[in-house]
């Protein structure tokens, strides 16, 4: 049986080479990366007979790349930012950047945003720098009440903004994406196909976990204006944030915003609300209501109280899940509650999606492969096999071996979430 050849077509500035550097080419790597870090191309070409031109900077360089006798897959365009001439023996390196991000989104501004949605800022970001706009429907809609850009690039602002919001901010083919990280769908909101990975089509492989990124929850602070003080809100998968009206908690267990003064007034005030909640009919709501209270005199340390529907932990959780108690607290002090939840949210699906990672190199590359689609594996541990992934960065590479696809992947989180304070 004939063995697959690889095969790619470059052009530069218009111009087919691939004839002209086949005989001289050592190997070619891109890498796809997710949101504004840019997808990088390095060629690195024979130049021992000297003959080699050196290609201007800024040069534009587009990719195709597949296997002989089959379709080519479109890879993007690149704009060359860096030459490197080494030896002996001779080699000409050219290494090139994403061209979409060559725009202005790197100039800094001065700006302010009131009273509008993310879709408003996102469109006027894209239209002052010539590109189309490609925002997921719900984020469209999303009230921000203000944000400044203080000498601020477009980068930095939209980064920030899709930190806060767990989401990916990027430009890909003239366009401006801003879509929810780890969703699997198109910024339209179409569904992405889930692809299969064999682990008979790798050629290694690398699955981590550290507990010491088990967080197993997120507690954000924000300004109470009405209660004249500091307050907080929680977020983890008992008590997950529905985005909304804000109007409070709904599903999984709802915590009580008052700190009590000991342990038995804490499991009064726990057992109460739940009979309240038994009596109202919105058991199917609520699996629980927990209360804390302050663990010592000087009220530094809390603890809590669950009341409602017992759901005793595994003794031993599995190796994708967090193994103790531990809730992460950030900084920053939001402005209001709504942005609290935004913020806390975000954070604890990044923090879910990062427990666990998982490095592939497939034996035969694959370049429909690329950031943000879901993959399912076959043939590894139980426990690998059953998790949902999600591939956060690409490496193709052609050389004198093959070609070769190395993916990252993440945790995919899972779909539908709810708030509590």
């Amino acid at each position: 049986m004939t063995a697959r050849q690889p095969a790619y077509r470059l052009r530069v500035d218009g111009e087919d080479i691939t004839d002209r550097i086949r005989p001289r080419l050592a190997s070619l790597t891109l890498t796809d990366n997710r949101g504004f870090e840019a997808d990088t191309l390095e060629i690195d070409l024979d130049d021992t007979d000297g003959l080699l031109a050196l290609p201007p900077r800024g040069a534009r360089v587009e990719l195709w790349i597949g296997w002989k006798g089959e379709a080519l897959t479109d890879k993007g365009s690149y704009l060359v930012d860096e030459l490197e001439h080494n030896g002996p023996p001779d080699v000409l390196t050219l290494r090139a950047r994403s061209a979409d991000l060559r725009t202005g989104l790197s100039t800094k501004r001065e700006c302010s945003y009131f009273d509008v949605t993310c879709g408003d800022v996102v469109r006027t970001i894209a239209e002052r720098n010539g590109l189309t706009p490609a925002i997921s429907g719900d984020l469209d809609t999303l009230a921000i009440e203000h944000t400044d850009q203080t000498h601020e690039s477009d980068v930095n602002l939209l980064t920030r903004m899709a930190r806060d919001l767990d989401v990916i901010a990027t430009v890909k083919a003239g366009r401006l994406i801003f879509m929810r990280a780890g969703q699997a769908t198109t910024a339209s909101g179409q569904t992405l196909p889930t692809v299969i990975i064999q682990r008979s089509s790798g050629d290694s492989h690398r699955f981590a976990v550290a507990d010491r990124a088990g967080y197993t929850g997120v507690v954000a602070h924000y300004h109470d204006v009405r209660a004249a003080e500091r307050s907080h809100v929680f977020v983890s998968d008992d008590a997950p944030y529905l985005p909304g009206d804000g109007s409070g908690p709904v599903g999984g267990v709802k915590t009580l915003s008052h700190t009590y003064v000991s342990k038995k007034n804490a499991e009064r005030a726990a057992r109460e609300e739940w009979q309240k909640i038994q009596r109202q009919g919105n058991r199917q709501d609520y699996t629980g209501v927990r209360a804390q209270y302050w663990k010592d005199k000087a009220r530094t340390k809390k603890a809590s109280v669950l009341a409602g529907v017992d759901s005793p932990k595994p003794a031993a959780p599995p190796p994708t899940e967090p193994s103790g108690e531990n809730n992460k607290v950030l900084r920053h002090v939001y402005a209001n509650r709504t942005n609290a939840l935004r913020g806390a949210d975000a954070e604890w699906k990044r923090l879910k999606r990062g427990m666990a990672t998982f490095t592939l190199t497939l034996a035969e590359g694959r370049a429909d492969l690329f950031p943000e689609l879901p993959v399912t594996v076959r043939g590894f541990k139980p426990e690998i096999d059953s998790t949902g992934w999600i591939i956060t960065r690409c490496r193709h590479t052609l050389d004198n071996s093959g070609f070769v696809t190395s993916v990252d992947l993440e945790i995919k989180p899972a779909v539908g979430v709810s708030a509590a304070d």
